[in-house]
Protein backbone atom coordinates (compact mmCIF):
# COMPACT_ATOMS: atom_id res chain seq x y z
CA UNK A 1 0.00 0.00 0.00
CA UNK A 2 1.35 3.40 -0.99
CA UNK A 3 1.57 5.86 1.91
CA UNK A 4 2.95 8.65 -0.26
CA UNK A 5 3.47 9.33 -3.97
CA UNK A 6 6.51 10.25 -5.99
CA UNK A 7 6.05 13.09 -8.45
CA UNK A 8 5.92 10.59 -11.31
CA UNK A 9 3.28 8.54 -9.46
CA UNK A 10 1.30 11.71 -8.77
CA UNK A 11 1.21 12.59 -12.46
CA UNK A 12 0.27 9.04 -13.40
CA UNK A 13 -2.46 8.99 -10.73
CA UNK A 14 -3.89 12.31 -11.95
CA UNK A 15 -4.01 11.19 -15.55
CA UNK A 16 -5.69 7.93 -14.55
CA UNK A 17 -8.23 9.89 -12.52
CA UNK A 18 -9.04 12.18 -15.45
CA UNK A 19 -9.49 9.21 -17.73
CA UNK A 20 -11.77 7.44 -15.24
CA UNK A 21 -13.89 10.39 -14.17
CA UNK A 22 -14.01 12.87 -17.00
CA UNK A 23 -17.49 14.28 -17.63
CA UNK A 24 -19.76 12.07 -19.68
CA UNK A 25 -17.71 8.91 -19.30
CA UNK A 26 -18.37 7.99 -15.69
CA UNK A 27 -21.73 6.77 -14.48
CA UNK A 28 -21.42 8.23 -10.99
CA UNK A 29 -20.03 11.73 -11.39
CA UNK A 30 -21.53 12.78 -8.05
CA UNK A 31 -19.16 10.43 -6.22
CA UNK A 32 -15.94 11.87 -7.59
CA UNK A 33 -15.63 15.42 -8.96
CA UNK A 34 -15.06 15.66 -12.71
CA UNK A 35 -14.05 18.46 -15.05
CA UNK A 36 -10.33 18.31 -14.25
CA UNK A 37 -7.60 18.70 -16.85
CA UNK A 38 -3.84 18.25 -16.68
CA UNK A 39 -1.57 21.26 -17.20
CA UNK A 40 2.20 21.51 -17.47
CA UNK A 41 4.52 24.36 -16.57
CA UNK A 42 5.20 26.26 -19.83
CA UNK A 43 8.97 26.05 -19.43
CA UNK A 44 9.87 23.47 -16.77
CA UNK A 45 8.97 19.80 -17.10
CA UNK A 46 7.77 17.77 -14.14
CA UNK A 47 5.68 20.51 -12.53
CA UNK A 48 2.26 19.56 -13.86
CA UNK A 49 -0.99 19.83 -11.93
CA UNK A 50 -4.74 19.29 -12.18
CA UNK A 51 -6.96 22.30 -12.78
CA UNK A 52 -10.62 23.17 -13.18
CA UNK A 53 -12.77 26.30 -12.89
CA UNK A 54 -16.14 26.24 -11.12
CA UNK A 55 -18.83 28.91 -10.82
CA UNK A 56 -20.24 28.87 -7.29
CA UNK A 57 -23.22 30.55 -5.66
CA UNK A 58 -21.89 33.01 -3.12
CA UNK A 59 -24.14 31.63 -0.38
CA UNK A 60 -24.84 28.06 0.64
CA UNK A 61 -28.24 26.62 -0.32
CA UNK A 62 -30.99 27.61 2.12
CA UNK A 63 -31.76 23.99 2.97
CA UNK A 64 -28.38 23.71 4.66
CA UNK A 65 -29.33 26.37 7.20
CA UNK A 66 -30.63 25.29 10.58
CA UNK A 67 -34.33 25.95 11.06
CA UNK A 68 -33.59 27.85 14.25
CA UNK A 69 -31.29 30.20 12.40
CA UNK A 70 -33.85 30.81 9.68
CA UNK A 71 -36.46 31.81 12.25
CA UNK A 72 -34.27 34.42 13.90
CA UNK A 73 -34.60 38.13 12.94
CA UNK A 74 -32.04 39.37 10.43
CA UNK A 75 -29.14 41.39 11.83
CA UNK A 76 -27.29 44.03 9.86
CA UNK A 77 -24.63 41.46 8.94
CA UNK A 78 -27.34 39.05 7.82
CA UNK A 79 -28.90 41.72 5.63
CA UNK A 80 -25.52 42.49 4.08
CA UNK A 81 -25.04 38.80 3.37
CA UNK A 82 -28.49 38.58 1.83
CA UNK A 83 -27.57 41.34 -0.59
CA UNK A 84 -24.85 39.03 -1.94
CA UNK A 85 -27.06 35.94 -2.07
CA UNK A 86 -27.66 36.22 -5.82
CA UNK A 87 -24.00 36.72 -6.68
CA UNK A 88 -21.72 34.06 -8.04
CA UNK A 89 -18.06 33.35 -7.38
CA UNK A 90 -15.37 32.13 -9.72
CA UNK A 91 -13.37 29.37 -8.08
CA UNK A 92 -10.20 28.10 -9.73
CA UNK A 93 -9.20 24.79 -8.21
CA UNK A 94 -5.85 23.03 -8.44
CA UNK A 95 -4.42 19.72 -7.29
CA UNK A 96 -0.69 20.22 -6.91
CA UNK A 97 2.09 17.90 -5.80
CA UNK A 98 3.73 18.68 -2.45
CA UNK A 99 7.39 17.76 -2.73
CA UNK A 100 7.78 18.12 1.05
CA UNK A 101 4.99 15.75 2.07
CA UNK A 102 4.89 13.73 -1.17
CA UNK A 103 1.11 13.94 -1.48
CA UNK A 104 -1.45 15.92 -3.53
CA UNK A 105 -2.39 19.33 -2.15
CA UNK A 106 -5.55 21.33 -2.85
CA UNK A 107 -5.02 24.94 -3.92
CA UNK A 108 -7.79 27.35 -4.93
CA UNK A 109 -8.68 30.98 -5.57
CA UNK A 110 -12.06 32.67 -5.07
CA UNK A 111 -13.10 35.89 -6.78
CA UNK A 112 -16.40 37.75 -6.78
CA UNK A 113 -18.24 39.00 -9.86
CA UNK A 114 -16.07 42.13 -9.98
CA UNK A 115 -12.88 40.05 -10.02
CA UNK A 116 -11.87 40.94 -6.46
CA UNK A 117 -10.43 38.15 -4.29
CA UNK A 118 -12.42 37.19 -1.20
CA UNK A 119 -11.13 37.79 2.31
CA UNK A 120 -10.47 34.82 4.57
CA UNK A 121 -13.73 35.40 6.42
CA UNK A 122 -15.64 35.45 3.12
CA UNK A 123 -13.79 32.34 1.92
CA UNK A 124 -14.77 30.37 5.02
CA UNK A 125 -18.43 31.39 4.64
CA UNK A 126 -18.57 30.60 0.93
CA UNK A 127 -20.44 27.70 -0.63
CA UNK A 128 -17.13 26.00 -1.46
CA UNK A 129 -17.10 24.51 2.04
CA UNK A 130 -19.57 22.35 3.86
CA UNK A 131 -21.47 24.04 6.65
CA UNK A 132 -19.61 23.98 9.99
CA UNK A 133 -16.62 22.25 8.36
CA UNK A 134 -14.29 25.13 9.19
CA UNK A 135 -13.98 27.27 12.31
CA UNK A 136 -14.43 31.03 12.13
CA UNK A 137 -11.23 33.03 11.60
CA UNK A 138 -9.68 34.29 14.83
CA UNK A 139 -8.71 37.66 13.40
CA UNK A 140 -5.91 36.27 11.24
CA UNK A 141 -6.36 37.35 7.63
CA UNK A 142 -4.03 34.87 5.89
CA UNK A 143 -4.39 31.56 7.75
CA UNK A 144 -7.00 29.47 9.55
CA UNK A 145 -5.93 27.34 12.52
CA UNK A 146 -7.94 24.70 14.32
CA UNK A 147 -8.33 25.06 18.10
CA UNK A 148 -5.46 23.49 20.09
CA UNK A 149 -3.34 23.19 16.96
CA UNK A 150 -0.10 24.95 16.12
CA UNK A 151 -0.39 24.22 12.39
CA UNK A 152 -2.58 26.19 10.03
CA UNK A 153 -5.32 24.18 8.34
CA UNK A 154 -5.93 26.72 5.58
CA UNK A 155 -3.23 29.15 4.52
CA UNK A 156 -2.46 31.68 1.84
CA UNK A 157 0.62 31.14 -0.30
CA UNK A 158 1.93 31.06 -3.84
CA UNK A 159 0.84 28.33 -6.24
CA UNK A 160 3.96 26.07 -6.49
CA UNK A 161 3.92 26.03 -10.30
CA UNK A 162 2.21 29.28 -11.30
CA UNK A 163 3.71 31.44 -8.55
CA UNK A 164 0.42 33.27 -8.10
CA UNK A 165 -1.38 33.85 -4.74
CA UNK A 166 -3.81 31.13 -3.70
CA UNK A 167 -5.33 29.44 -0.68
CA UNK A 168 -4.32 25.88 0.17
CA UNK A 169 -4.96 23.16 2.74
CA UNK A 170 -1.88 22.09 4.65
CA UNK A 171 -1.04 18.51 3.59
CA UNK A 172 0.74 17.37 6.76
CA UNK A 173 -1.89 14.73 7.71
CA UNK A 174 -2.85 13.69 4.17
CA UNK A 175 -0.74 10.54 4.03
CA UNK A 176 -2.07 9.39 7.41
CA UNK A 177 -5.72 9.97 6.48
CA UNK A 178 -5.53 8.38 3.04
CA UNK A 179 -3.42 5.48 4.29
CA UNK A 180 -5.90 4.67 7.05
CA UNK A 181 -8.81 4.41 4.61
CA UNK A 182 -6.79 2.36 2.14
CA UNK A 183 -5.75 -0.02 4.92
CA UNK A 184 -9.32 -0.42 6.18
CA UNK A 185 -10.67 -1.03 2.69
CA UNK A 186 -8.05 -3.67 2.10
CA UNK A 187 -7.72 -2.60 -1.52
CA UNK A 188 -11.46 -2.94 -2.14
CA UNK A 189 -12.82 -1.19 -5.20
CA UNK A 190 -10.62 -0.39 -8.13
CA UNK A 191 -7.66 -2.66 -8.76
CA UNK A 192 -5.67 0.37 -9.93
CA UNK A 193 -3.68 1.45 -6.87
CA UNK A 194 -2.81 4.92 -8.13
CA UNK A 195 -6.35 5.65 -9.25
CA UNK A 196 -7.68 4.40 -5.92
CA UNK A 197 -5.22 6.68 -4.09
CA UNK A 198 -6.60 9.75 -5.85
CA UNK A 199 -10.18 8.65 -5.30
CA UNK A 200 -9.60 8.28 -1.56
CA UNK A 201 -7.80 11.63 -1.46
CA UNK A 202 -10.86 13.33 -2.97
CA UNK A 203 -13.10 11.46 -0.49
CA UNK A 204 -11.06 12.76 2.46
CA UNK A 205 -11.05 16.33 1.19
CA UNK A 206 -14.77 16.25 0.40
CA UNK A 207 -15.50 16.16 4.14
CA UNK A 208 -14.60 19.86 4.05
CA UNK A 209 -14.83 20.92 0.40
CA UNK A 210 -18.12 20.67 -1.47
CA UNK A 211 -16.84 19.73 -4.91
CA UNK A 212 -20.39 19.68 -6.29
CA UNK A 213 -21.52 23.11 -5.07
CA UNK A 214 -21.11 24.84 -8.41
CA UNK A 215 -21.14 24.24 -12.13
Amino acid sequence: MLATLTRAQFEDACRRYIDAHCAGRHSDVKTFPSGWSWHEHPYVSGLGYLRRTVILPRSRPAEEDDASELSEPLTMNDEAASAHSGEVLTCRQYVVYSATFEVPTFYFTLHDSSGSPLSLDEVVKSSLFRRHALPSPDGNTFALTLPDSSLALLSQGDHPTLGTPAWYFHPCHTSEAVGEILAESGGAGSGDELLRWMQVWFMVLSNIVDFFAGS
